[in-house]
C-alpha cells in the first residue's frame, strides 16, 4: 500500500491511499482544515494502515463515505467504524450491492469480507457535510445502482463512475451501460472545466480533460 499527500483544495486537504493487491484501490482521506473533521471515502482495505494515518495527520473522524458498495471500496470499514465509533454512509439505494460484497469478494478472492456494521443512508441527492462545510452528492447510477460520486468543489471523488480515459463496468449485479453513459453525460454537465476528478482507480485528470476526451469516446 502506498499514500500520497494530494495537497490543499479550498478548505479542504486530501491524501491518496492506494491499497494493497488484488485491487489497488484509491481510498481518500478528507480533512475539513477549519474544523479538523476527517472523512475517509472508500476505505476498500488496509485498515490498519489508513488509521495510522488519521492518527499522523490529527484531527476528529467523523464519517466513512462510500461512493459504492463492492467489496474493493469498503474492506476496511468494519474496523475503521470499529476503531473510530463513526458511521460508513451511502446510497439508500447501494443497500443490496453492500449486502452482497461478501459473496462478490468470494468469487473473486476466494475469502469472506466482513460488512459496514453501522451503515446509514441517504436517499437521491441529499447533500453530506464535513466539519458543517456541504458536499455536494452527485447519484451516478450505472457502475451501480446507488453509485454516487461525492463533490467538494474544487475536486470531486468519482469512485468507478469515471476513470482517467476510462469508465466503471456495468457487467457486475444492478450496473447499466444506458444509466452510466447518462450518468458521465451529466456528471460533466454539472461541473466547471478546473474541477479535478480523482477515481476510484489511477490517476486524477481535470473535469475539461475529462470532457476532451468523452466527446471523442461518449
Amino acid at each position: 500500500m502506498t499514500h500520497q499527500t494530494l495537497g490543499d483544495f479550498g478548505d479542504f486537504s486530501l491524501t491518496l491511499v492506494v491499497t494493497s493487491p488484488p485491487w489497488y484501490e484509491n481510498c481518500y482521506i478528507v480533512q475539513h482544515k477549519p474544523s479538523g473533521a476527517v472523512a475517509v471515502v472508500d476505505p476498500g482495505s488496509d485498515g490498519d494502515r489508513i488509521l495510522h494515518l488519521m492518527q499522523t495527520a490529527g484531527g476528529t473522524p467523523e464519517v466513512i463515505l462510500l461512493t459504492h458498495g463492492h467489496p474493493d471500496h469498503l474492506g476496511a470499514a468494519n474496523q475503521i467504524e470499529t476503531a473510530l465509533k463513526i458511521p460508513t454512509r451511502a446510497h439508500a439505494d447501494e443497500v443490496p450491492v453492500i449486502a452482497n460484497a461478501s459473496a462478490l469478494n468470494r468469487s473473486f478472492t476466494g475469502k469472506e469480507q466482513t460488512g459496514p456494521a453501522s451503515l446509514e443512508t441517504f436517499a437521491g441527492e441529499q447533500g453530506e457535510t464535513l466539519g458543517g462545510a456541504p458536499i455536494r452528492v452527485i447519484h451516478t447510477p450505472g457502475h451501480t445502482p446507488g453509485g454516487v460520486c461525492f463533490d467538494f468543489g474544487r475536486f470531486v471523488l468519482t469512485g468507478d463512475t469515471l476513470f482517467r480515459n476510462g469508465v466503471g463496468r456495468t457487467d457486475l449485479p444492478g450496473g447499466s451501460e444506458q444509466q452510466l453513459w447518462a450518468s458521465i453525460n451529466r456528471l460533466l454537465g454539472l461541473l466547471e472545466d478546473d474541477v479535478v476528478l480523482f477515481s476510484g482507480h489511477g490517476p486524477e485528470w481535470t473535469v475539461r480533460e475529462a470532457r476532451k476526451w468523452w466527446r471523442m469516446v461518449g
